[in-house]
């Protein structure tokens, strides 16, 4: 009976975790949501909680809060893949009493079936096989 009920399971989609896999763009406008509220609140925990994918998370979330956090923003942001699972999210508004204009470009990528940021360059180092994300040219 286990048997049928996991083939059952399998073949409805349920099971392998395959139909959870697949990247979800408003899934990511919540993890952009979050980062954005992580930074607003200088929540050094919080944002490295959230980029804990990546090995150093707490000194990328620690040089980020010191490069741009704390600012209130009111964001908006823009998209662009030029690479399968990879994106550049330009975050963009104003920020501060002056509301003066900010603008920020992250690499986010998908992987294992989680929302990963690329660490600010020089924070964490990169491994001599990484690919790089940037495209060519």
């Amino acid at each position: 009976m286990a048997v049928l009920c996991a083939v059952a399971l399998t073949a409805c989609g349920g099971g392998d975790g395959s139909a959870s896999a697949k990247p979800d763009l408003a899934d990511q406008d919540r993890f952009l949501h979050d980062y954005v509220r992580f930074l607003n609140r200088s929540d050094e925990d919080g944002l490295a909680g959230l980029l804990d994918a990546r090995p150093q998370g707490s000194g990328d979330a620690r040089a980020r809060i010191k490069a741009y956090g704390g600012q209130d923003w009111d964001v908006r942001w823009a998209r662009t893949s030029d690479f399968e699972g990879v994106w550049n999210v330009e975050v963009s508004g104003t920020a501060g009493a002056k509301r003066r204009p900010v603008r920020v470009t992250e690499t986010i990528t998908w992987e294992k079936a989680r929302w990963v940021m690329a660490p600010l360059p020089g924070v964490v180092p990169t491994p001599p096989d990484a690919a790089g994300t940037e495209p060519p040219g």
